[in-house]
């Protein structure tokens, strides 16, 4: 039934806070059959505040999150609504969750009842609170800082989040061999590395090709000699994984040649993690330019982790190519160019669509370029 519907239905028979109360109710189970179908099926399932579900994680990231862990015991010093808790209890022995709001720490404790989850020990408190009062060792500790401040903004930088990692790494690491957590997607992930102590693998989890997830795992191995980074995208069955060591980008070397027969456009959780030239190389492929990142060859290479485009043509001459695009559907793309999409689509009067793309950008010799490709299905 219809929300609006049912507050119409006999007014006067509910108090307002109730209507409140349903309507909450109900906008949560929508958002949470998105979310996490596997939880929608259970009718006792109730939701708190709607913003609790909205910063958590969903199905798809937790499961592939934690897949490669597993142990007797974790914690989740962060444990909001406790999907990552969920999951975590699935993947260990037992696991301790924290959460200081009390009445969110209720909700997620009668969930658990609920799914009949019988190996999380609750905790309501902070995750400062609780590492002052422990004594146990972890096999995984987990956290997601709470990245909006009290007037609900959204926050990026590690110093302004709750907790602050840079005032708890040290006892992180002293009381697990790993640490994993997990940061909004606008975080800067070198100035991180700069931040964070003992770093050994930076992942980036998206989900077609939006990236949901930075995810820093930390060691207390002190012989950590380079950071490995893993990109992972998900689109439905179609898995998109790619990994690199951070010298191996930072010593690779890349070809550089105008636009050949394939134009091939990494996949978004490789473009957040800078793999710029390693991706090149390790597919054997030329960039068009340093700063574009595009990459082209002669034949086609059809396990490339993202777009892959038939060159048409390539031109310089932007403004005379165009006039035959003229109210025509294609897809605009402009990098490394002086306009943005929307500027071009409302210049050149082109309108959105179909598996044409015109691509705006500069090439190596720092010429402005229209680069005219179809799709290759």
């Amino acid at each position: 039934m219809d929300p609006a519907d049912f507050a119409l239905k006999n007014p006067e028979n509910w108090s307002l806070d109730f209507l409140k109360l349903v309507l909450t109710q109900y906008q949560f189970l929508q958002k949470l059959s998105q979310k996490l179908p596997e939880w929608a099926k259970n009718q006792k399932i109730i939701g708190g505040e709607n913003v609790n579900i909205e910063q958590s994680s969903s199905e798809l990231t937790a499961r592939h999150k934690f897949s490669q862990y597993r142990g007797k015991r974790a914690a989740d010093l962060t444990g909001g609504f406790g999907i990552d808790t969920y999951f975590l209890s699935k993947k260990f022995e037992m696991v301790d969750y924290c959460e200081p709001n009390p009445d969110l720490f209720e909700v997620v404790k009668h969930n658990f009842e609920s799914l009949v989850v019988n190996n999380v020990n609750f905790h309501c408190c902070t995750a400062e609170d609780f590492l002052n009062q422990n004594s146990e060792k972890f096999d995984l500790i987990y956290l997601d800082p709470d990245r909006r401040s009290e007037k609900s903004s959204k926050l990026v930088l590690i110093e302004d989040c709750r907790p602050n990692l840079i005032d708890i790494q040290d006892t992180l690491l002293h009381f697990s061999s790993k640490v994993l957590i997990k940061y909004s997607p606008l975080l800067d992930i070198k100035l991180a590395l700069k931040t964070f102590k003992n770093t050994v693998n930076v992942k980036v989890l998206a989900v077609k090709n939006d990236v949901k997830e930075l995810l820093f795992e930390l060691s207390n191995n002190t012989e950590i000699e380079d950071i490995s980074l893993s990109t992972l995208n998900l689109s439905g069955e179609d898995i998109q994984d790619f990994e690199f060591r951070l010298m191996e980008e930072e010593n690779a070397t890349v070809a550089y040649s105008e636009p050949l027969n394939y134009l091939y456009e990494p996949n978004a959780a490789i473009m957040k993690s800078g793999a710029f030239k390693s991706v090149g190389k390790r597919f054997g492929l030329s960039k068009i330019a340093q700063h574009s990142h595009f990459y082209t060859s002669e034949k086609l290479v059809k396990d490339f982790p993202g777009r892959i485009l038939k060159v048409e043509e390539s031109t310089t001459a932007a403004g005379k190519a165009l006039k035959k695009w003229k109210n025509a559907k294609v897809n605009v793309i402009s990098r490394n160019y002086p306009l943005k999409p929307e500027t071009l689509r409302q210049k050149y009067r082109l309108k959105d669509g179909s598996d044409e793309f015109l691509i705006f950008t500069t090439d190596y010799k720092n010429e402005k370029i229209l680069i005219t490709c179809t799709r290759n299905l």
